[in-house]
């Protein structure tokens, strides 16, 4: 099986539950915080980890903070073999969770923007073509990762989050995989976020036809669109969301360790929409994730068909 080398941001979440999203000049007294590790970087480890796959976790940490960050990573067997410690503070957030399990975030870059481009070369020499290499726009250097990674026949995943616009500028046609929600990818082609998302799907494919795409839909479900084949459309779980924190980065991991290991697409993509059914039924972002024989487990019990023609 390919490795899977994840060049992503570790961040510690601050968890606050409240009534409703702070307004401008309200203070707001929170029921609840929480810390947990987290980060979409390490979100998405911890999935592709748990999904199965043979994950390598690179990036940077703060030298006296990361102590909860580095326990995760051992607790879920991810190798840490190219990860950074610095002498700067780590990653954070401060995430509200409201009654219906929303969330809004606040983040600070910190240790995840001192990528440098000797420790990336030096990190990617140790893998080989057909391995993957997952990214998001939560560390700096990507351009430079894009690049050397497809240089060096890695697949490239990239998670087009946060967005921005500076995003276009990237090389994205490098990439084997674009994994996009449906303001993400409108935005990418010029189109309305209401826009009909086979229209978006079919634009995305059209300015990237070497490139591989995964839509989210959030509660309506997802599309997938591998390059020269038809659609894969699959609706959402029908569960009571608890936090959908971690929601988006459990579904890529368990959507791309499945690939990885073989599964067919189909499987592959109703396997990270159990997997993130469960999730979001959960509090926190890493704690939230399954393991593989959960979600196995959930959807050989559930009568709910997910698999359709068209959403």
């Amino acid at each position: 099986m390919p490795k899977i080398l994840n060049y992503g941001s570790l961040n510690i979440d601050y968890v606050y539950a409240v009534d409703h999203f702070v307004m401008p000049g309200e203070t707001l007294a929170t029921a609840s915080r929480n810390i947990f590790a987290g980060g979409k970087g390490l979100n998405q480890s911890v999935a592709l980890a748990r999904a199965g796959g043979e994950v390598y976790h690179a990036g940077a940490i703060g030298a006296e903070d990361s102590k909860v960050l580095q326990q995760e990573i051992t607790a879920n067997g991810i190798h840490d073999d190219f990860l950074q410690k610095r002498d700067m503070p780590s990653g954070h957030t401060i995430i509200q969770v409201d009654k219906n399990g929303q969330n809004c975030i606040l983040l600070f870059g910190g240790a995840n923007q001192s990528l440098t481009v000797d420790e990336i070369d030096e990190t990617l020499s140790h893998f080989a073509p057909g391995d993957y290499l997952i990214l998001q726009n939560e560390v700096n250097n990507i351009e430079h990762l894009m690049r050397s990674g497809a240089q060096r026949g890695l697949k490239v995943c990239f998670n087009v989050s946060p967005f921005t616009q500076q995003l276009l500028s990237l090389p994205l046609e490098l990439c084997a995989f674009l994994i996009v929600n449906e303001i993400e990818g409108s935005a990418m082609v010029d189109m309305s976020a209401d826009s009909d998302p086979y229209a978006i799907m079919q634009a995305l494919a059209a300015k990237y036809p070497k490139t591989s795409f995964v839509l989210t839909l959030g509660s309506r479900g997802s599309i997938l669109k591998e390059t020269g084949k038809e659609p894969i459309s699959c609706r959402s779980y029908r569960v009571k969301a608890v936090d959908t924190t971690a929601a988006g980065d459990t579904f890529l991991g368990f959507l791309i360790a499945s690939i990885a290991r073989g599964l067919d697409s189909s499987k592959a993509l109703n396997t990270a929409t159990a997997a993130s059914a469960l999730a979001v039924q959960r509090a926190g972002a890493c704690p939230s994730i399954p393991q593989l024989a959960e979600v196995e487990s959930f959807m050989k019990n559930c009568a709910q068909q997910v698999l359709t023609d068209k959403l």
